[in-house]
């Protein structure tokens, strides 16, 4: 079962939609919290207002009732809203003298009562102002239902709340928008690499992509020119390949032939040794094109590679190489020190056999191989003396398919393969002819920064 993939953009719109909805609520509740506090407040507020205006108006009453102090008459005022306010007059003795239109008959509160208190009443719950008159002649109570005050203040924090409300509404949109525009860059980029036909290996247009991308960007860029360059060597190598093989297996047919019309038992020896001298080498030529191929799409991490002695590595494989050189009455001679360098040791050692056994093939009479150290390249040296190299020879020497000799002898991959080895370990390899004869091949390769132990 594969993991979905997500995508950028969705998280994107839904981790910012989802941070501006909960800052909306925990400013929605912080704003409703203190819109009702503050409504409740301004309605205590109007209720002191009015047991004041109250209050003055009995104290004016009171001047022209001075002989019956229980006396108090206020004039009903006309309006068409219904009461949400209502107050009672008391005397000194407690009893209601007054009350407004609507106002419960029960007190609203304890006869010498002064300040807010909450009050209980048949008609529901009140909010209760008592305010005490001078030398307490009178008691204004000024209440207003609970009720009332909740609906109110409840509705007045809802209008409130509903800007903000689609103002988020708004900036979820404008989230979505944004969000959309900022990654469409990318979403053309995508675009644009499938799009691509199947040979197209161009870079892709990096300027539409933010900078925090265009690393990513150029990392494809660097794969195509990867890719574009292994089909190159993939393709140069099939074609290289069936022009070499084209010669032996003719020369195979021919010699079957041949072997065919033999008169005698030694004519059809003759052929069929010499049928199996070019078995031998269509052999090695596939043999040189799988291994040129395995390296061309290989990729070695040099820095996870363990330490190769090169001199010991010398030392085995011109072991290998001792009876062929004894029979060709060729000397080889070895010389170094002992240096250390990260690698492969089967491909270095594939490395050191294609250099020698060219050696082998040119030299007249020996063959040096030397391993040392030049600043922070290990280097291994193959000397031979014989005839040389001209400047045009070796230039191209490396070349995949290229031989040096009109004999046809070998396969024209081993100096490529030598060369493709050192690229994989971070190095180089050269050649050059020295005035006196012979060809001196270098191959620079990095240096194991670590102590010797003998």
């Amino acid at each position: 079962m594969t993991d979905r993939a997500w995508s950028l953009r969705s998280r994107l719109t839904l981790l910012l939609c989802g941070a501006a909805i909960i800052a909306w609520i925990a400013s929605s509740a912080w704003l409703y919290r203190n819109s009702l506090a503050e409504t409740n407040r301004l309605f205590d507020a109007a209720l002191v207002e009015t047991a004041h205006a109250v209050l003055a108006v009995v104290a004016q009453e009171v001047k022209h009732h001075r002989d019956d102090e229980d006396e108090i008459e206020l004039e009903a005022v006309d309006h068409a809203h219904a009461e949400s306010v209502f107050y009672q007059v008391r005397s000194r003795r407690g009893e209601i003298v007054y009350r407004s239109a609507g106002a419960p008959a029960e007190p609203l509160a304890a006869a010498g009562a002064s300040g807010f208190g909450n009050a209980q009443l048949a008609g529901g719950e009140y909010r209760v102002y008592s305010l005490q008159a001078r030398r307490d002649r009178a008691t204004i109570h000024v209440a207003q239902p609970v009720a009332d005050r909740t609906r109110l203040a409840r509705s007045t924090a809802l209008r409130l709340l509903l800007p903000g409300l689609v103002l988020a509404a708004v900036l979820a949109l404008g989230v979505w928008l944004i969000v959309r525009r900022v990654t469409a860059p990318v979403v053309g980029f995508a675009h644009a690499i499938d799009a691509r036909a199947p040979g197209d290996s161009t870079p892709v247009r990096l300027q539409p992509l933010p900078a925090e991308l265009r690393p990513v960007g150029q990392a494809v860029n660097r794969l195509f020119a990867r890719v574009d360059e292994a089909l190159r060597h993939e393709r140069t190598l099939t074609a290289d390949a069936a022009h070499e093989l084209r010669t032996p297996l003719a020369a195979l047919r021919a010699q079957a032939q041949v072997a065919l019309r033999a008169r005698n038992s030694e004519q059809r020896d003759e052929a069929l040794r010499t049928l199996i001298g070019g078995v031998d080498r269509a052999a090695h030529v596939v043999s040189s094109v799988m291994t040129l191929a395995r390296l061309d799409a290989r990729q070695l991490d040099v820095a996870a590679l363990p330490p190769v002695d090169l001199r010991e590595l010398a030392k085995l494989v011109l072991d290998e190489f001792a009876p062929a050189a004894q029979a060709r009455q060729i000397r080889l001679q070895h010389a170094g020190a002992r240096t250390l360098v990260r690698g492969d040791a089967d491909a270095l050692a594939v490395l050191l056999r294609n250099l020698i056994d060219n050696a082998l093939r040119h030299a007249r009479s020996e063959v040096q191989v030397e391993v040392g150290r030049s600043g922070a390249d290990a280097t291994l040296r193959v000397t031979d003396d014989g005839p040389g190299l001209s400047p045009e020879k070796a230039a191209r020497v490396f070349d995949r398919f290229y031989r040096g000799t009109a004999d046809g002898s070998g396969a024209g991959l081993g100096l490529a393969l030598v060369k493709r080895i050192a690229e994989l370990h971070g190095g180089e390899a050269g050649v050059a002819s020295p005035p006196d004869g012979g060809a001196v091949f270098e191959i620079r390769l990095p240096v194991v920064e670590a102590p010797a132990t003998g």
